[in-house]
């Protein structure tokens, strides 16, 4: 047991040479003259920023900390990088107790994704990034972090803000004070280029400590940015996920799954990737959309809903293909519905279950899960309650199937949601309709689930029981004081959603 430990030791120590060595290069640079003492600087930095960390002996984190932090000093171009303060970032991770080594991988992880995708578009892209989901799953699984997906689902770099911006100007301070302290010990046999260089050093970190406060909030926003494009693949039921559900794709004996119909959907059309992240709207110009939709007789037809200056509204909620096909046996749908109430201080209207707008596949767990991958925003529908239908006849419901574009918000600013699940647009009859309403009415009213069994579907409605479905996902920074699960369940006055009209990606508000 003793020699275990005493090669563990030796082998440790080893590594601590071999850093302090390549940190004496970082540190000294160019700096000429032989002074027997300044071998020991770097291994008095070394051991001071070891000792800032949580697990003991991660030689390589204080390695690479120290070869960014001095990189960034001596380099005006990296202190202007955003993928370099990314860098520090992740790196920094490494010095919160438990968690911080498994989100440092992810975050290495990221950064490398988002530097290649950056090159990537269509096909290509998705492919890179659906293979990188899987990778990063692969990577949570091997650390032990429990349900890989639901862990990377709900990271968030901005948790972490205070407590990065906190180690970083530990870290800063750390370097320094080793530098001056060793400066001050042996100023009267240092050579010229020796403090000529540690003058450089410490004024450098000064300037570092300064510009962290300004660069590390936005390069933090930055990798939740690049975060979300990765979750959106693990959302929208891909391979890396358990979330697949089968439906037959047409008459006869092939069976697809809700994953497979998104993959064709994106390469097929290229639906593809916006500068955010999310999925990209399809045009809004009748002229431009003719290789991602054409109306077919029996089907509802989306060129119909347009604004007053003529552009589509329907189109543009999709990102890529259009699909027009029937209903399998079994498929579910679902839709959200609730009172009128006020989110943020705006007035949402009330909807009721009977639109057109349609989640396709799996029910949503939670509002999370709804929100994001929906791209229902705030200001198009509260929550409060859900109708699930399941497809009873075959081939008798005929809908126009897609992915879901990113949407960004209008009316209550701040909010965005990055799309990539599958959604229909579906004509219920008159009867169906009447009848989903009544049922609505009566769930609100008593809180208890009803079922309705109407032109062709079973449907159940009921209560969420989500307490953060208003107001609380896709902002980076909230609005103002929010009024997040208010809603009036008194008067209620029902608003018929007919068309859920996109808000253009490009008028997003600042994050």
């Amino acid at each position: 047991m003793s020699s275990t430990y005493s090669s563990a030791q030796t082998h440790w120590w080893s590594e601590f040479q071999a850093v302090s060595l390549e940190v004496g290069d970082w540190l000294w640079g160019t700096a000429q003259g032989a002074f027997n003492e300044k071998a020991s600087l770097p291994q008095i930095i070394v051991d001071a920023v070891i000792g800032m960390i949580p697990v003991v002996g991660d030689v390589t984190a204080v390695r690479d900390l120290i070869a960014v932090t001095i990189g960034m000093v001596d380099d005006p171009a990296k202190r202007e990088d955003k993928f370099e303060w990314a860098l520090l970032v992740v790196l920094l991770f490494a010095l919160i107790p438990v968690i911080g080594g498994v989100i440092k991988g992810v975050g290495r992880m990221v950064i490398s994704v988002a530097k290649t995708s950056a090159n990537l578009t269509g096909a290509a892209r998705a492919a890179y990034m659906a293979e990188t989901a899987k990778d990063i799953t692969a990577f949570l699984n091997r650390t032990g972090t429990g349900n890989a997906e639901k862990w990377l689902l709900q990271l968030r770099f901005s948790d972490y803000q205070t407590a990065i911006l906190q180690k970083s100007s530990g870290l800063i301070v750390t370097i320094y004070t080793g530098l001056d302290g060793f400066k001050t010990k042996f100023s009267g046999v240092l050579s010229p280029s020796m403090r000529t260089r540690l003058d450089g050093l410490t004024k450098g970190l000064k300037t570092l400590n300064e510009l962290a406060a300004v660069r590390i909030p936005p390069a933090i926003r930055e990798l939740d940015q690049s975060l979300l494009e990765i979750q959106a693949y693990i959302r929208s039921g891909g391979e890396t996920t358990a979330r697949t559900f089968e439906h037959t794709a047409a008459s006869g004996t092939k069976t697809v799954t809700y994953a497979d119909e998104l993959r064709l959907i994106d390469a097929e059309t290229g639906a593809t990737r916006s500068r955010r992240g999310g999925w990209a709207q399809n045009p809004a110009d009748p002229e431009r959309v003719s290789h991602l939709y054409r109306h077919e007789a029996g089907y509802p037809d989306l060129m119909k809903s347009a604004d007053p200056w003529g552009k589509l509204i329907g189109i543009p909620a999709f990102s890529g293909k259009i699909l027009n096909r029937t209903m399998k046996e079994d498929e579910v749908l679902y839709r959200l519905f609730g009172p009128q109430g006020v989110t943020h201080g705006t007035e949402v209207r009330a909807t009721i279950p009977d639109g057109r707008w349609w989640g396709l596949g799996a029910v949503p767990a939670s509002a999370k899960e709804w929100r994001g991958p929906t791209g229902v925003l705030d200001e198009f529908n509260r929550d409060g309650f859900v109708v699930v239908g399941r497809v009873a006849e075959p081939d008798r419901i005929k809908a126009c199937v897609g992915k879901v574009s990113e949407q960004s918000g209008a009316r209550i600013p701040g909010q965005y949601l990055p799309g990539g699940a599958l959604q229909a647009v579906i004509d219920l009859d008159s009867a169906t309709k009447a009848a989903l309403e009544t049922a609505g009415e009566a769930v609100i009213a008593t809180g208890k689930p009803q079922t309705v069994k109407s032109g062709g579907m079973i449907f159940e409605l009921r209560p969420t029981g989500w307490s953060d479905a208003n107001g609380v996902w896709g902002y980076l920074r909230m609005p103002g004081t929010a009024t997040i699960q208010t809603a009036r369940l008194g008067a209620r006055e029902l608003a018929a959603k007919d068309e859920r009209a996109p808000i253009p990606a490009t008028r997003t508000a600042k994050q």
